[in-house]
C-alpha cells in the first residue's frame, strides 16, 4: 500500500488527517512575513471575532502572492484530489490569529452548515467540503489548538448532534509550524482556546466540487 493510500485510509476512518511539514520552514516564514506586513500596514480587511480574541482576514490570498502555496500545496493536492476527485475547486481562504488568553477555556464545537444534510449523501468519503488548517505557529500543550471529534462526519447514523459523542475522545491536535490538518468540514471541529501567553496563527482553506 502506498503512503498516499495509507493517508486516505486514515482520512476515511477518522474524518481527518494530520500532515507534518505540509509547508516548508521557508514557506511558513514567507507567509508569516506577509501577515506581519499586512498587520503593520493596518489594512482594512482585518475583522474581530469572539469578543476580539480572534483576528480574521479573508483577503490575504488576493493581495499577497506568498499565500499561493497554501491554496495549491504540492504536498496536499494528491490527498485533496483523492478525497474529492480531480475536479476539486477552491472555495475559501482565511488567515486567523488567536490572541493570548487569560479567561475561561472554551471549545465551540460545530459542523460547518450542520454537515450540509440538505445536499444528501456525497459521492465518496462522506465529504461535501474538505478543509485544511495550516499551523503557522508551533502548537503544543501550552497553546490554543485546532480540535476535532473523530468519526463525527460519518452519515451512517444521520449526523447526530454533539451530545451523541463523548467529548473525552476529542483530538486536540499539536504540531510544529508547517503542519496541516486535512478534515471533513462536516465533522465536529473547533478552535480549542486555552489559557495561553502566546498567539496561534493558522490559515484555513476550503475546497469543494464544481
Amino acid at each position: 500500500m502506498s503512503h498516499l493510500d495509507q493517508q486516505l485510509d486514515t482520512y476515511h476512518e477518522q474524518g481527518y488527517l494530520v500532515v507534518p511539514e505540509a509547508l516548508t520552514p521557508d514557506e511558513v516564514d514567507a507567509v508569516n512575513a506577509a501577515i506581519d506586513g499586512d498587520l503593520e500596514a493596518d489594512t482594512p480587511f482585518w475583522i474581530e471575532r469572539e469578543d476580539g480574541h480572534v483576528r480574521l482576514n479573508v483577503h490575504m490570498l488576493l493581495a499577497h502572492e506568498e499565500m499561493d502555496v497554501t491554496m495549491r500545496p504540492p504536498s496536499l493536492l494528491p490527498i485533496l484530489q483523492g478525497i474529492l476527485g480531480q475536479d476539486l475547486c477552491a472555495e475559501e481562504h482565511s488567515v486567523r490569529i488567536r490572541r493570548p488568553f487569560t479567561g475561561q477555556p472554551y471549545c465551540h464545537w460545530h459542523r460547518d452548515c450542520g454537515g450540509w444534510p440538505q445536499l444528501g449523501d456525497p459521492p465518496g468519503s462522506d465529504t461535501h467540503y474538505v478543509s485544511v488548517a495550516y499551523y503557522l505557529s508551533d502548537v503544543d500543550g501550552t497553546t490554543h489548538t485546532f480540535s476535532v471529534l473523530p468519526g463525527s462526519s460519518s452519515r451512517e447514523q444521520g449526523l447526530p448532534p454533539l451530545d451523541h459523542y463523548d467529548l473525552a475522545t476529542a483530538h486536540h491536535i499539536e504540531g510544529a509550524k508547517g503542519t496541516a490538518v486535512v478534515f471533513n468540514a462536516g465533522m465536529f471541529h473547533a478552535g480549542n482556546v486555552r489559557r495561553s501567553q502566546v498567539e496561534r496563527r493558522t490559515i484555513h482553506i476550503y475546497c469543494g466540487r464544481p
